[in-house]
């Protein structure tokens, strides 16, 4: 099997960091395979202004999807994307091989279902590539642009600083990006530090949550609360690198926190039946099964039962463990890494 061209499709309904990861993995694959066709598309066109394009890939919506002539030879299927039948009707008889990207999961299941084929008649075979953080699992996304952007930022933080309007020096520097919910108990727990602190706050659902905080500034004279615009997803990911911890939401901020080795909490969508709850758990068995206090941590965080005290007087401790997870991480969960193994095993090189 030789492959010459690449399609990865995308689909926003209400969760727009998908689009960040699948662009991301566009940018990975034309890294890797400079000289393949690669084309991008996506039903809404609008998210991709917050993304860092390349013009070496090519975009193309769903409602243009009639004038593609000819299906890729390897198809990506992000998320359990919906590809347009008339695309489908010719990918039956000319394309070969059809990955369908699923959701990060850290759960036990993962492992046995990873690369799991489906066969959907002529020659056209399709397989379950599953994110996750063990060995056998598919990885997480860790793109070459990320890993130079954190020693970039690292190296001129008072730069990267400037950028977004600080000049003062500051003791300990924290960004917020949540879903609702209160955070008096991480402002109390900061003022016992009595530590000259900077507190950035992301997108407009959580700044929502710091109202009376900006209001009352003079109340918190060591504590300063800054409101930051929409960033880019490069521009976040160089926010999340110059600070010293990162409160994050969802799965794609979660990713970058994780490989970045610095002190986190991880505010995980909220799902029916608690069973986001669930999925936490599983991923905490696997970043801290013998700390007990950081689990009931992350747990409380995504309850509102909020307790940061372990997290703060142990904050050098959780920033060892972490750096260290993230070497595990980036030397054996490097997802494109291993998809690209994948198909170059199963006859995709050329």
């Amino acid at each position: 099997m030789k492959i010459r061209s690449i399609d990865i499709f995308c689909q926003v309904i209400d969760n727009y960091g998908d689009v960040g990861v699948a662009y991301r993995l566009a940018r990975e694959f034309k890294r890797v395979y400079p000289n393949k066709k690669l084309r991008f598309i996506i039903n809404q066109m609008e998210e991709l202004n917050l993304i860092k394009k390349s013009e070496e890939i090519e975009i193309i919506t769903y409602q243009d999807i009639s004038k593609i002539e000819n299906s890729a030879d390897l198809i990506i299927e992000s998320f359990g994307c919906e590809i347009p039948k008339e695309y489908m009707d010719r990918a039956l008889k000319n394309s070969k091989l059809i990955i369908n990207l699923e959701y990060f999961s850290a759960e036990d299941w993962v492992d046995d279902f990873h690369l799991q084929e489906s066969f959907l008649g002529e020659n056209l075979k399709k397989y379950f590539f599953i994110p996750g953080l063990s060995k056998k699992s598919g990885g997480i996304l860790l793109d070459k642009e990320f890993l130079e952007r954190k020693k970039k930022v690292t190296k001129n933080k008072g730069y990267y600083l400037k950028k977004i309007g600080i000049n003062e020096k500051y003791d300990l520097i924290g960004s917020v990006f949540s879903y609702e919910k209160n955070f008096d108990f991480l402002i109390e727990e900061l003022k016992k530090l009595d530590k000259k602190i900077l507190l950035l706050i992301l997108s407009e659902k959580t700044q929502k949550n710091f109202i009376k905080y900006f209001d009352n500034v003079n109340n918190y004279d060591k504590i300063k609360f800054v409101k930051l615009p929409f960033f880019t997803y490069d521009k976040y990911e160089e926010l999340l690198a110059l600070c010293d911890f990162n409160l994050v939401r969802g799965e794609d901020s979660f990713v970058r926190a994780l490989l970045l080795g610095k002190p986190f909490l991880w505010h995980i969508y909220p799902q029916e039946g608690n069973t986001h709850i669930k999925k936490l758990e599983s991923f905490l068995e696997k970043y801290c099964p013998n700390n007990k206090e950081l689990k009931e941590t992350f747990i409380n965080y995504n309850i509102n039962k909020d307790n940061f005290s372990y997290f703060f007087k142990n904050f050098k401790g959780i920033q060892e463990h972490n750096k260290e997870y993230a070497i595990y991480l980036i030397e054996n969960c490097n997802l494109i890494e291993k998809l690209i193994n994948f198909i170059e095993n199963i006859g995709g090189k050329n």
